[in-house]
């Protein structure tokens, strides 16, 4: 296989070792891959997790001299201690790799070989990552439309709600960086157009890294490798690409396949590539699309009493004379958007998210939260069109709640349509 500039004996020996260093620190950081995606070799990826979860559990303890214990955590943040320090271990792992690559590599000549399924390993692991979050926009599971954000004040939002806000507003964005990200991906998958793919992920991927960095978005890390993968795939077209826009130079094309003395291990290897890839994208479409019933927009007529609600009575007791004015607890405003969770709002202004189960069939609503998942409240409901009313036991105590459903459609940013002629600006 030739590689012009990246590859072989064209690069000084430390050029060779950055380029080996990338492939193994990749390498390692993408692994178990594709594992995960069958479910014939899920106690594979899932040993692995498990002895990574040791390894850097016990370098936290002994090395970093952490005094809590370091475990993977399923919250959204790719930014804890247990993941830098993971990604510590990858580096001290990839650099004795390397090391001993490049010794061995000086005394063989399948420098390229390696260098070339490893390429391919990246590609195809990027791919599909470019693939997932295209169509999480797409098909709004990512950033869905902001109900949870219209009782929110600014100085009430943190950064990346803000961010998510944004998002979520517009399906039209959504839409066109999604296409972009899923482009990427898809010309990542054929050899043809994986330049033109590498050159499109490094664009989405940069914006997407000054984002959340701008935002303080917790996938910091996980988006800065995607971009160094991005990167090291287009290593190889470095000089070609350099040469055809800013030395008017003609480029001649590049052979992309090892050189293979054996005739199966070429349609072997597409067939391996084509299931492992196919499997992988429905698994992922999949996924997706059950994200969307869930936490996406799809999830929004799936909701029972889908709706914002204002506080209007907060009783005691039944009650009318005792309403909870000086109680931090009464609430203030409801937000019922996903199924199985509201947002409560309380009148000292804090908000939490709580489990809210519905019976429609019973007119009954458990309600709990993760703090005190023990602790459950039981209330029935009726409603009307316009108003939603609770009856039942709240934190041991017994209470009547009548709720005013707000008309979202009237809320500026949902009511406000786009415009082609605006004589004056609509900035409110």
């Amino acid at each position: 296989m030739q590689i012009e500039s990246t590859a072989g004996n064209t690069l000084t020996n430390t050029k060779k070792f950055v380029v080996q260093f990338l492939a193994v620190y990749l390498t390692v950081y993408i692994f178990p891959f594709p594992f995960e995606y069958f479910q014939f070799t899920h106690f594979l990826s899932d040993g692995y997790y498990k002895l990574l979860g040791y390894i850097i559990s016990f370098a936290g303890e002994h090395i970093f001299k952490i005094s809590f214990p370091l475990v993977a955590t399923n919250n959204g943040s790719g930014d804890t201690l247990y993941n830098y320090t993971g990604f510590f271990l990858f580096v001290v792992v990839a650099f004795i790799i390397t090391i001993a690559w490049s010794i061995t590599s000086n005394k063989r000549n399948n420098y390229n070989t390696i260098l070339y399924y490893i390429n391919f390993y990246v590609c195809s692991y990027l791919a599909l990552m470019m693939i997932r979050y295209g169509l999480e926009k797409i098909i709004k599971v990512q950033f869905p439309f902001p109900y949870y954000s219209l009782n929110e004040t600014y100085k009430d939002s943190s950064p990346m709600r803000l961010l998510w806000t944004f998002m979520g507003y517009s399906k039209a964005f959504n839409l066109f960086t999604g296409v972009i990200e899923s482009a990427a991906g898809f010309f990542l998958l054929f050899k043809k157009t994986k330049t033109f793919g590498s050159l499109l992920s490094i664009a989405a991927l940069t914006n997407i890294v000054v984002i959340n960095f701008s935002y303080d978005v917790p996938v910091k890390l996980f988006a800065v490798n995607l971009l160094v993968m991005a990167f090291f795939i287009f290593l190889p077209d470095a000089k070609r690409v350099s040469n055809f826009f800013f030395r008017n130079k003609a480029v001649s094309a590049v052979h992309m396949q090892p050189n293979v003395t054996k005739r199966w291990i070429k349609p072997t290897f597409n067939i391996i590539k084509f299931v492992v890839m196919v499997t992988a994208i429905y698994v992922t479409v999949m996924q997706i699309w059950h994200k969307y019933n869930t936490s996406g927009d799809g999830a929004f007529n799936k909701t029972p009493l889908f709706g914002i609600y204002s506080v209007e009575k907060f009783l005691n007791k039944n009650d009318t004379s005792k309403v909870f004015l000086n109680n931090a607890m009464q609430w203030n405003t409801v937000s019922l958007i996903f199924p199985r969770q509201a947002l409560i709002k309380t009148i000292d202004g804090k908000m939490k998210i709580y489990h809210f189960y519905t019976d429609t069939i019973t007119k009954t609503i458990t309600l709990y939260s993760d703090a005190d998942s023990t602790n459950k409240s039981l209330l029935s409901y009726s409603q009307n069109s316009a108003a939603l009313n609770l009856i039942g036991i709240l934190s041991n105590d017994s209470v009547y709640i009548s709720l005013k459903k707000q008309d979202i459609n009237q809320f500026p940013l949902i009511k406000r349509k786009f415009h082609w002629i605006s004589e004056t600006p609509y900035n409110k």
